[in-house]
């Protein structure tokens, strides 16, 4: 029993001592990305017009250098499991000569209006939660390290190796494949509109 609480003391202490916070899920989508050849007004810009391509809002600290992105993504699952769940997001672009650090905040779970339990089959209101269990954790992961490589390959001018996102043009949700954007339409009283890249 001794043993326990001493190795639960111990945990305790290296993550008090380590920084790790909730945040710390999400730390395997942080990436410093370097432009070669870039200053950092040219790449100020660059990362403020993907912003405005991709975001639904952004704010920017010119005294920082800090481009906050704040956005949602569709959760990446098939049809039959959550995607009717969304990733919201916030996306802290920090500019520093040419190289762009690139963090995620307050990354919540967020389920849609009326969403109809399908174990109850009942409607409840739209709810947003912290990303807590692993495989949400994971999916977080996934999309946001797909954002960030969209990112990367946009300030290196390698379009063609982007990772792929789409976006409605009803709501500003994104989407990583044209299939997810599909799914997430039909949410939408008009039905299904065609995808913006």
């Amino acid at each position: 029993m001794m043993k326990s609480i001493s190795a639960l003391g111990v945990f305790l202490v290296t993550i008090a001592l380590t920084g790790i916070t909730a945040h710390a899920a999400f730390s395997a989508v942080d990436k410093v990305i370097s432009v070669p050849g870039a200053d950092q007004a040219q790449l100020s810009e660059k990362v403020k017009t993907w912003a405005g391509m991709y975001g639904r809002s952004n704010n920017v600290d010119d005294k920082t250098g800090v481009v906050v992105v704040d956005g949602e993504v569709s959760y990446p699952s098939p049809p039959v499991d959550r995607i009717q769940y969304t990733i919201l997001f916030e996306m802290k672009n920090k500019i520093e000569g040419n190289k762009v650090a690139v963090t995620f905040d307050k990354v919540m779970l967020k389920s849609p209006v009326n969403y109809v339990s399908s174990d109850a089959n009942e409607r409840m209101e739209s709810k947003t939660s912290a990303v807590e269990n692993g495989k949400d954790t994971a999916a977080a992961d996934k999309v946001l390290s797909r954002i960030t490589g969209n990112l990367e390959a946009f300030l290196l001018g390698k379009s063609d190796t982007a990772s792929t996102l789409f976006k409605c043009a009803d709501c500003a949700v994104l989407s990583t494949s044209e299939g997810e954007l599909g799914e997430h339409m039909k949410i939408h009283s008009g039905g299904e509109s065609p995808p913006a890249k």
